[in-house]
């Protein structure tokens, strides 16, 4: 017999949300600009594997390093700030291949990259957080930012591009502080 119902619900939701947040960057007037951004975020999704492998990795190297809370903190946040940074590099750089290797594919605008990278900080603290059990806190996140964003696509609530940067940088604020919160303990790490 398999996990109940309910225990599964938050990562069905999880995957949803995601999906939809995933789909609103695909969302724009530029048929081609969609497809880059939907490929991109495709496509790093296996760099976003391997950087939470080496999250995990890193902060049991500060843990075992560490001869106090704060020292594995600092760790921590090192750690963290190391591996999220490797992934919206990775990440940049597909959205710039897909580019360069798109026929007569105009440049993304920078509202509309500092929107891709954004989602990408949600898509991988997410992740993150689902990989050390903190699955409510994520699918809260991530549920509320594909509401906020479906509802203000519906009611057609300002530029769509502008509206998207504002959803996924409000989300990727808080998931990073709830990746802080709940990985700077050591607990979390066992």
């Amino acid at each position: 017999m398999g996990p109940r119902f309910t225990d599964s619900l938050p990562h069905a939701v999880f995957g949803l949300s995601t999906g939809a947040l995933v789909l609103y960057a695909a969302l724009t007037d530029n048929p081609a600009e969609a497809q880059r951004s939907a490929l991109a975020l495709t496509l790093s999704m296996g760099p976003a594997e391997y950087l939470l492998y080496r999250f995990r990795s890193g902060s049991l190297a500060a843990l075992r390093a560490s001869g106090t809370t704060r020292a594995f903190r600092r760790g921590t946040a090192r750690n963290l700030a190391r591996c999220l940074t490797g992934y919206l590099a990775a990440l940049l750089a597909l959205a710039l291949a897909t580019t360069a290797l798109w026929p007569h594919a105009p440049a993304p605008t920078g509202e509309r990259a500092a929107g891709l990278l954004a989602l990408g900080v949600v898509l991988w603290t997410g992740l993150l957080l689902q990989s050390f059990g903190a699955v409510l806190g994520s699918t809260a996140v991530c549920g509320a930012a594909a509401l906020a964003q479906t509802l203000a696509l519906l009611t057609r609530t300002g530029d769509p591009n502008t509206v998207a940067l504002a959803v996924y940088g409000a989300a990727a604020t808080v998931q990073v502080a709830l990746v802080r919160g709940l990985l700077g303990r050591a607990t979390a790490h066992r």
